[in-house]
């Protein structure tokens, strides 16, 4: 439930901005802060709802951000084909890195030896 709050915060905050932000006539006519002002809260509210689903952070930021890359080359006029095979192939790989990453340990050995149980010999 604690996972909750900031994720209804940041959808909050991406309603409000779509509400009371004023937007320019295209893409490339917005200036930074207006770009900023959806996009990041976008991107935040997102990665908290495929986060709560997923419960991996990285798998969920990589998604979301290939979800905005998606945005941003639709509003643009660039989405085509081949952009679209290249982001689909590019988040597949950040989440499969990901996902093999988690499962990584970090040493081979699975008893690493306490050190109470080293003793001097004289």
């Amino acid at each position: 439930m604690k996972n909750a709050l900031p994720l209804i915060f940041f959808w909050g905050v991406f309603i409000y901005v779509i509400l009371q932000v004023p937007y320019p006539e295209t893409f490339t006519q917005a200036n930074f802060s207006q770009l900023s002002f959806f996009f990041i809260p976008l991107f935040l509210a997102l990665c908290l709802t495929f986060n709560l689903l997923i419960k991996n952070i990285s798998i969920a930021s990589s998604i979301s951000l290939g979800i905005i890359f998606f945005l941003i080359l639709k509003a643009l006029d660039s989405l085509n084909a081949v952009t679209t095979i290249l982001m689909i192939i590019s988040v597949g790989l950040l989440v499969s890195y990901f996902r093999k990453l988690k499962k990584k340990k970090l040493t081979n050995y699975s008893k690493i030896p306490k050190l109470t149980n080293l003793r001097r010999r004289k």
